[in-house]
C-alpha cells in the first residue's frame, strides 16, 4: 500500500460519516503559507477524496499543492535549480502520481511527473526550439503520458512512454500548433487539439489510425479544443464555436459534436471541462446572470449553476460564494473541484460533494 493511500486511511471516521450523512457539502480549500491569498482546484482523485492545483506560496506565485481532507493543502514544490513555481494537471486513479509541468533551469517550462517517493522528475522536451513543454493527462499506471513539445517545427503533441518522449505531430494543413489533451486509461488513444488548414480542431488519436478530426459545432469559425474525457475517450467534453459563441460541447463517435448551450442571463459563453465515468455528468463554466460561473450538466436535466444546484440540494456554505469554474469531476459524479471567489473576495479553490 502506497505511503499517500495509508495517510488517506487516517480521515477520522466520524467527519467521514459527518461528510456521508449531509449528503451535498461544500468547503473551501485554503491557501498555501506565504505570498497573496491565491489558490486553484484543477483536477481529482478517480474517489474525489484528493484534489491538486495551485496556490499563491512563500516560494512562488504558483505552486502546484496536494490536498486531502485529513492533511489539508500540501505544497509540491519544483525542480531541483529552479524555483518551485508548479502546475500539476492530472493524476492516476489512486493519486500516487502526477503530472503537469514546473519552472525548469533548461528553459521557459518543463513536463514534469511527480511522486511522494520522488517529487517532480523532468520528461524533457523536443530538440530544435526554445526549451518548454508540459504534461496534462497520464495512464492509469502513470506509465504513458500526454502532453505538449516545443520543436524547430513549432508545438507538437507528444507522448512519454516509461519516460521515453514521441511526437505524434499535428494535423496536416495548417501551421504546426499541437497539444495532447487526454489519455485513455490504457494509453491506446489520445486526444488533443491540432492545427489544420481549417483551423483549430479536436483530435482523436491512435497508433493504428492516425489523427482523426472530432469535428466542430455548427455556425461559427472552425475551432474546437477537448478538456476531459471519460476513462476510454469515448466522450469528449471541451469548448467550440457555434452559431451563437464559445460553447460546451460533448462528443461521441456515434453522435459527433453537439453543444450542452449556456446559463441563462448572461453573454452565451461556455465551456465544458470534465465529464464523469459514465458521461451523465459534465462540469464546467459558462456566464449566467451575476458573470462567469461554474455549471453541471446532467443528461436529465440539462445545464444548471452549480451554486444554485448545491444551495438546492442542502449545501449551505456555499452562500457568499462565487463559484467561476469547476474543473474536475470525480470518477462516480460525485465530486467537484473548481475555483472561485470566497466571502472575502479572494480566489480560492474549492471541493463540492454533490450528493
Amino acid at each position: 500500500m502506497s505511503v499517500l493511500l495509508w495517510l488517506l486511511l487516517l480521515v477520522p471516521a466520524q467527519e467521514s460519516a459527518r461528510v456521508r450523512s449531509h449528503g451535498a457539502s461544500f468547503r473551501g480549500l485554503g491557501d498555501l503559507p506565504g505570498g497573496g491569498f491565491h489558490s486553484r482546484g484543477l483536477a481529482l482523485s478517480d474517489d474525489g477524496r484528493v484534489a491538486v492545483g495551485t496556490s499563491a506560496s512563500l516560494s512562488a506565485g504558483d505552486e502546484g499543492f496536494l490536498w486531502t481532507l485529513e492533511h489539508g493543502m500540501q505544497p509540491l514544490g519544483g525542480l531541483p535549480g529552479a524555483e518551485s513555481s508548479s502546475e500539476p494537471r492530472a493524476l492516476t486513479p489512486d493519486a500516487v502520481y502526477l503530472v503537469g509541468k514546473t519552472a525548469s533551469p533548461r528553459g521557459i517550462c518543463e513536463a514534469g511527473r511527480w511522486s511522494r517517493a520522488e517529487g517532480w522528475i523532468p520528461l524533457g522536451d523536443l530538440a530544435g526550439g526554445d526549451f518548454a513543454s508540459g504534461a496534462l493527462a497520464l495512464t492509469s499506471d502513470g506509465s504513458r503520458i500526454a502532453g505538449w513539445g516545443l520543436s524547430a517545427r513549432g508545438y507538437e503533441a507528444v507522448v512519454w512512454e516509461h519516460g521515453v518522449l514521441r511526437s505524434i505531430g499535428d494535423l496536416p494543413g495548417g501551421p504546426v500548433h499541437a497539444a495532447a489533451a487526454l489519455i485513455s486509461k490504457d494509453g491506446s488513444r489520445v486526444v488533443g487539439t491540432g492545427t489544420s488548414a481549417r483551423g483549430s480542431e479536436a483530435f482523436l488519436w491512435t497508433e493504428a489510425e492516425g489523427f482523426k478530426r472530432l469535428g466542430d459545432l455548427a455556425g461559427g469559425e472552425i475551432s474546437s479544443e477537448p478538456f476531459g474525457a471519460t476513462p476510454d475517450c469515448g466522450i469528449v467534453v471541451g469548448e467550440s464555436t457555434s452559431s451563437s459563441g464559445i460553447e460546451a460541447f460533448v462528443w461521441t463517435a456515434a453522435d459527433g459534436m453537439r453543444g450542452l448551450g449556456d446559463l441563462a442571463g448572461g453573454a452565451f459563453e461556455s465551456r465544458a471541462f470534465d465529464v464523469s465515468d459514465d458521461g451523465r455528468i459534465i462540469v464546467g463554466a459558462g456566464i449566467g446572470a451575476g458573470g462567469p460561473a461554474a455549471f453541471v450538466w446532467e443528461r436529465a436535466r440539462g445545464m444548471s449553476s452549480l451554486a444554485s444546484f448545491l444551495l438546492q440540494a442542502g449545501a449551505a456554505d456555499v452562500q457568499g460564494w462565487t463559484l467561476a469554474e469547476a474543473n474536475a469531476i470525480s470518477a462516480d459524479g460525485r465530486t467537484v473541484v473548481g475555483t472561485g471567489r470566497n466571502p472575502a473576495g479572494e480566489t480560492e479553490a474549492w471541493l463540492a460533494r454533490l450528493r
